[in-house]
């Protein structure tokens, strides 16, 4: 017996159930009791009937097996030929068991099975199938040949809808202000066929979609186009990133039984909806709001409490000493601020808030409201402290050692903690997480031999100096340099291949520490560092420059989406040569952006990015 055509991956599609159709809806032009009619050259009695089972009309796949009886006549072989002129198989898997046989004629148009004992009685499976036919919206026609010694007994035609039925037209996907979106869109009939109902169904375990059918104003005639339709999405589709459905077009038969002629498949992508905006009145109302403060003597901290937040406002604040004139500040995104203060000091902590949409972006454009406010306390000194041990002069080594100090404070080193604060006594390690975001780190430009890092300290503090510490995957933190309080960027001649990361270490006058954001970098250098398997996206967020790893080196293309959907960038590369890619990002509005990439083969890679301000 030959050997079968090897299964191809439109075949993996099919599903082997076998159903009493012969014809396919729609797909046949002769109707009679809800089962698809067929017309014979030569008639063929009920003992010998085919059967045909749809599994991807749009890909036209199908399924074909018999049920035969021989009380009614001895067949010895069953015969399938294409008969549409243009049509051939593009895949094609025979489910079958031990003692057939199978032959191919006029160039595998024609194909025959026989048994050795003859075709076995009852529902056999024949084979499975996918054809390449063109897209002229007629039917495709194959012939069901029953042979007794090598003459044709009766054949069976089937008319097969390759082709498609639905076209979606006019679309529109919008997020409703209570949650979930509204789909409207309108739709063209490609059948030959009159359509009488539409069923929307989703897959198993999925209801997002509250509508289950679409009404018709009347029979829908084959090329006319209606619009109108509409579906609302629950509030939960919000969590996914795509949807799909499947909307069912039947037509009524004269016994008013109802048909399915064919099925299309739709799949929406699902923007992010703006849940943040309110009216800037309520905006400017909750601001107004104001924060109350309070301070704990014996923890040296202060806390501010922004009485009015809402889940999507930033704050940027600042905590001033009217004494001295030196300050801090940092961003949050919750509604407390904690700090550290001074006794008998009056102090100005000002906070300027900006409200932002789901893709973190202003709700204003550049509006963003200030509330000020003066602040004074005076607690007992704590019995921890001696002044009069404070020198800011002492030469303590620049090592990070941290230790919590009596007075509830991190410091650099015990030696800071004692000379340049006056701390009587401490424990090893940190009270806490040290302050973050005060300092923001950003790597300029990279490449073999040269990593160049920049930063900017908010909110006025005074810096001894700044220590740069490097580390790689799964290894400790490493300061690799120092540069003075008045220095904000360095320079690493010597970076490592691979993956690493870099952060930025200030120091107060006082020997405090305070940690800049992380970022990562990705060298492929002469240490022929292997490409990641699962793509990379750095620096995130980014400011001037983000670099796109991906794993693969042929020919790609990338797009760039923004939050509403709109197509911001694209471009087109012969090959990545396993080497990162520049991708510019100076130029767009701060927010969040999604990434596609894909190569003609068929892989995908997908990434989210965010624009600095």
């Amino acid at each position: 017996m030959p050997t079968p055509p090897p299964k191809d991956r439109k075949l993996a599609r099919l599903h082997h159930v076998l159903a009493l159709v012969m014809g396919l809806g729609c797909a046949l032009q002769q109707w009679s009791t809800g089962k698809a009619a067929l017309y014979l050259p030569v008639p063929c009695a009920a003992d010998a009937q085919a059967y045909l089972s749809e599994s991807d009309s749009l890909s036209c796949c199908y399924s074909l097996a018999y049920d035969y009886n021989p009380a009614g006549g001895l067949a010895t072989a069953i015969e399938v030929q294409l008969l549409t002129p243009e049509a051939t198989y593009s895949a094609i898997q025979y489910p079958l068991n031990s003692g057939w046989a199978y032959q191919s004629f006029e160039q595998g148009r024609r194909l025959r099975w026989q048994h050795t004992g003859g075709l076995p009685a009852g529902a056999q499976p024949l084979f499975d199938f996918c054809l390449e036919t063109p897209q002229t919206g007629l039917p495709t026609e194959i012939a069901v040949n029953w042979l007794v010694g090598g003459e044709t007994r009766c054949s069976d035609t089937l008319r097969l809808a390759c082709y498609q039925c639905l076209a979606p037209q006019n679309e529109s996907l919008v997020c409703l202000a209570d949650g979930g979106y509204a789909y409207t869109f309108g739709l063209a009939n490609l059948t030959d066929f009159t359509i009488h109902r539409l069923h929307l169904s989703e897959p198993t375990g999925q209801d997002f979609i509250i509508e289950e059918l679409l009404n018709l104003p009347g029979p829908w005639l084959p090329g006319d186009s209606i619009g109108g339709f509409s579906l609302t999405l629950r509030p939960e589709a919000e969590e996914l990133e795509t949807l799909c459905f499947e909307i069912t077009a039947s037509r009524l038969l004269g016994d008013s039984s109802a048909l399915d002629c064919c099925t299309f498949t739709r799949c929406l992508e699902l923007p992010l909806c703006d849940r943040c905006c309110t009216p800037f009145e309520e905006f400017e109302a909750d601001v107004n709001g104001g924060f109350t403060v309070s301070a704990n003597c014996e923890t040296g901290f202060l806390t501010a409490v922004y009485e009015r937040w809402g889940a999507c406002d930033r704050v940027f604040w600042n905590l001033r000493n009217l004494d001295t004139g030196t300050g801090i500040g940092g961003i949050v995104n919750n509604s407390t601020i904690s700090f550290a203060f001074l006794d008998e000091t009056p102090y100005q902590l000002c906070m300027r808030v900006e409200r932002l949409d789901a893709g973190g972006i202003n709700c204003y454009g550049s509006t963003t409201l200030t509330l000020c406010e003066t602040l004074f306390f005076d607690c007992p000194d704590p019995p921890c402290i001696d002044s009069t041990l404070i020198d800011w002069a002492f030469d303590c080594l620049p090592k990070l050692e941290l230790v919590c100090g009596c007075d509830s404070m991190t410091y650099i080193n015990d030696c800071a903690a004692r000379n340049w604060s006056g701390v009587l006594n401490w424990a090893d390690g940190p009270c806490g997480e040290p302050p973050v975001d005060s300092i923001i780190l950003e790597l300029v430009a990279f490449g073999p031999g040269q990593a160049l890092l920049e930063w900017t300290s908010l909110g006025n503090i005074d810096f001894r100096f700044f220590l740069v510490q490097h580390r790689l995957p799964g290894g400790n933190w490493v300061t690799i340099g120092q540069v003075d309080g008045n220095t904000f960027n360095f320079e690493d001649l010597d970076p490592a291949d691979g993956q690493s990361e870099y952060r930025i270490v200030g120091v107060t006058w006082p020997g405090k520490p305070v940690f800049s954001n992380v970022v990562e970098i990705f060298i492929t250098g002469s240490r022929n560092v292997e490409e990641a398997e699962k793509g990379r996206l750095w620096p995130n967020p980014a400011r001037h420059t983000a670099y796109l790893q991906l794993p693969w080196a042929g020919p790609t293309e990338i797009a760039v989406y923004d939050t509403r959907g709109r197509r911001i960038a694209q471009w087109k590369l012969p090959g990545t040569s396993n080497n990162p890619i520049t991708l510019p990002v100076e130029g767009w509005p701060a927010g969040l952006y999604f990434l596609k990439a894909k190569t003609p083969g068929g892989e995908a890679w997908a990434g989210k990015l965010l624009r600095g301000p």
